[in-house]
């Protein structure tokens, strides 16, 4: 016997098969369970498109079990690309419920389908009805945001002239993803850092040393392509001239990177960054990423991936110029390190952790140390319970008071 488990509403139901058994007498069994005696009152969506009823289970899969996407009528489901069709409005690709085990029904084979579907097509004119297009990943799992972050996909919108635009999809797949970063420098000297030179400290060999050289393959001009003011530029960690004042720096990476550890250490001319067009799916340390950059007023993290980053500690750290941070797209399951991430922020007034899963973090030590002028601070997602090491947390906090804090009492162990 095999298994086929329906995903309807929200919930699992289970339904015992022979292989070689028809899916449309399959489906009748599920109907059955629930009190749905017409099988066409539901549509069954199976890898990305309507599942195909006269075929067997044999045929649709090798598995002893499958799962299937459950809706109900009202949703018109395209044969072409899997999209649900509303009142012939297209409002969502994939809706996903709670208490979801993602792995159960093969998401990332749904999304890749969907997703090649559209980018396929040199020339994807949709006509004013067509708004809102999302793929809309429920956000009450922690499951469903780790997905959400892997995958890099945010939303697919129209644009003015309704033609579709896809961002941040993997470089791979996407002819048109940038992957790039662009950077506001104030140049007040003949010389500034653009990068972190990796280089200067070949002859260390500590334990300490070997961590911080772990950017020095991804860091180079091996992997990136320098344009300043969008004039390409020999590649250097330092740019020196006679030009004064802002200037539009471009790092235009060739590769994936899995390293920014490191990367804008001491940076102290760099003003703004913008993230927002950056693959950073395969990054795993991020470890004083912006060390000490003293004049960094803003950061776009819009569509930062951070999902497979272990180690965040000192990221932050010395940015005293930082007046506000959005870390509301920061996945934090994975990391373990967040000590000093940041420390002496100190015209910092305001931060978003809402979304900071602490969950598998350690260390957490003088995480906020010196952040004297944070008005307000919500740590109500925290889960501390699991952290080895915290001390002195809020050293410095001196803005802070039990009115202007939220702390979940009963998760904590400040």
């Amino acid at each position: 016997m095999s298994e086929i488990i329906f995903i309807y509403e929200g919930n699992k139901l289970s339904v015992q098969c022979n292989k070689n058994q028809k899916m449309e007498e399959i489906c009748n069994k599920f109907c059955e369970k629930i009190n749905k005696k017409n099988i066409n009152s539901l549509t069954f969506l199976f890898g990305g498109s309507k599942l195909d009823l006269d075929k067997t289970f044999n045929e649709i899969s090798e598995e002893n079990k499958i799962s299937i996407l459950v809706y109900n009528n009202e949703n018109e489901i395209c044969s072409k690309c899997g999209r649900i069709l509303n009142n012939k409005k297209i409002e969502e690709i994939i809706s996903l419920v709670d208490n979801i085990n993602v792995s159960l029904f093969g998401l990332y084979d749904q999304i890749e389908y969907i997703i090649n579907n559209l980018i396929n097509k040199n020339d994807i004119k949709l006509n004013s009805q067509l708004k809102n297009i999302n793929i809309i990943l429920d956000q009450t799992t922690k499951d469903i945001k780790r997905i959400n972050n892997e995958l890099n996909l945010t939303k697919l919108i129209n644009n003015e002239n309704t033609s579709l635009k896809i961002n941040n999809i993997n470089e791979n797949n996407n002819p048109n993803s940038k992957n790039e970063i662009i950077c506001i420098y104030n140049k007040q000297n003949d010389e500034i850092s653009l990068l972190h030179d990796y280089s200067k400290i070949n002859h260390l060999k500590s334990e300490y040393a070997k961590f911080y050289l772990e950017g020095k393959d991804d860091i180079n001009e091996k992997n990136i392509d320098i344009y300043i003011n969008d004039k390409k530029i020999k590649f250097d960690y330092k740019y020196k001239s006679d030009e004064i004042g802002k200037i539009k720096v471009t790092f235009k990476f060739k590769k994936l990177i899995t390293k920014m550890n490191h990367m804008l250490w001491l940076c102290n001319s760099l003003e703004s960054i913008d993230l927002s067009s950056f693959n950073s799916s395969n990054v795993d340390n991020m470890s004083c990423m912006f060390y000490e950059c003293s004049s960094l007023k803003s950061i776009n993290f819009s569509s930062f991936n951070t999902s497979k980053v272990y180690n965040m500690s000192f990221m932050f750290i010395g940015c005293v110029s930082l007046k506000s941070l959005d870390l509301s797209s920061f996945n934090t399951i994975n990391v373990k390190n967040m000590r000093c991430m940041f420390c002496k922020c100190y015209s910092l007034e305001s931060i978003n952790l809402s979304s900071f899963d602490i969950s598998n973090v350690d260390n957490m030590s003088y995480m906020l140390d010196g952040c004297s002028s944070l008005k307000s601070l919500d740590l109500s997602s925290f889960n501390t319970t699991n952290v080895e090491k915290m001390k002195s947390i809020l050293k410095g906090c001196h803005s802070l008071n039990e009115n202007n804090i939220k702390i979940n009492n009963s998760k904590r162990k400040f």
